[in-house]
């Protein structure tokens, strides 16, 4: 059951619900005191009954601090509610999910595209250099800010994020994350950088087209066109994609992880260098570490009606099964090798 308005969490005391999925809550909240404003993430089950979910909620603020990087959402605490659900106190922001952000503004321009993927892909790439992989990026896990200083976006959700010193959660055989966004080795249970970089070109091909790379029936169908089906190229879609970003997010979605970029950094770096050759019809500053860079967008046009595309049906080889999660189809799939569905 949802917190009433003025239900006390800690040191805060919640002023409204913000949203909700399938493991808590998210609520504005305000301290009494000093009229401090936040945002507080409550599980919807005790420690005692979900201890998983329970450490994943305090390793997400671990590894959220430990990367530390303005563009990633922050954290400040992590506590138990007096009934045992633990919840973290995080910063609040204001604006909108990219998903929402989407909605409200397509058809997006090619400057705004770029724009976004850069904001994106700079806390990625200190992610990265921090050896911590997201494994969940999506368009609900992005965050556009109504205003920032200059900064557009904001990445959160670091749940079921992966660092070499953080304590493994999940089995092998089982691959968590959303569907719609991951790369064939994810799909296997062996996520990298790279599996984040697939997920962004995923995102890319969304945010200029308005539609999935591959659109699906059933979770099955989705799984195998990403092992197994090669996307056209961009432009069948959306006509005035420049060439070279259409050859970048042809890049990031690669099926072989080895042939894509081997971080977000580097990723970042070919993103900016095929926004200055597009042209220098607007300026927008942008920040990547310590140093400020300036990049040149082209010029904006409408975009022309998508044309209707067939994404042929493959079917598995011998070797594995798709097994479905009734229960949570959007973020959990299952890998069995040696087992083929009949």
């Amino acid at each position: 059951m949802p917190l009433a308005p003025g239900t006390p969490v800690g040191e805060y005391e919640v002023v409204r619900q913000l949203g909700a999925g399938a493991m808590g809550e998210v609520y504005e909240a305000v301290h009494p005191m000093i009229g401090k404003r936040v945002a507080i993430k409550v599980m919807r089950t005790p420690a005692s009954e979900a201890l998983v979910e329970a450490r994943r909620l305090l390793e997400e603020a671990r590894v959220v601090n430990a990367i530390h990087h303005p563009a990633i959402i922050d954290i400040f605490g992590a506590n138990v509610m007096p009934d045992g659900r633990p919840f973290l106190v995080m910063e609040l922001l204001e604006g909108q999910s990219l998903q929402d952000y989407l909605k409200a503004n397509y058809p997006l321009t090619i400057a705004n595209v770029i724009s976004l993927l850069d904001g994106l892909l700079e806390p990625l790439s200190a992610a990265h250099k921090a050896g911590v992989i997201h494994r969940d990026l999506k368009p609900t896990n992005v965050f556009v800010l109504s205003s920032g200083e200059g900064r557009r976006v904001k990445l959160l959700d670091f749940g079921i994020a992966q660092s070499a010193d953080r304590e493994r959660l999940t089995s092998p055989e089982v691959t968590v994350g959303s569907l719609g966004f991951m790369g064939p080795e994810q799909l296997h249970g062996k996520a990298s950088a790279q599996s984040d970089l697939y997920a962004v070109g995923c995102v890319a091909w969304l945010l200029l087209t308005g539609q999935p790379v591959f659109p699906y029936k059933a979770m099955g169908e989705l799984a195998r066109n990403h092992m197994l089906t090669v996307p056209p190229p961009v432009r069948t879609l959306r006509r005035d994609t420049p060439a070279a970003l259409e050859a970048w997010i042809a890049k990031l979605l690669q099926k072989d992880a080895a042939r894509r970029p081997p971080n977000a950094f580097e990723a970042l770096l070919s993103l900016r260098l095929i926004a200055e050759e597009l042209g220098e019809s607007t300026v927008v500053q942008l920040e990547l570490d310590d140093d400020e860079v300036t990049i040149a967008l082209p010029p904006i046009r409408r975009t022309p009606e998508s044309e209707t595309r067939h994404v042929p049906r493959v079917e598995p080889g011998p070797s594995a099964t798709i097994d479905e999660d009734e229960d949570d189809p959007e973020n959990t799939i299952r890998i069995i090798p040696g087992r083929p569905k009949r």
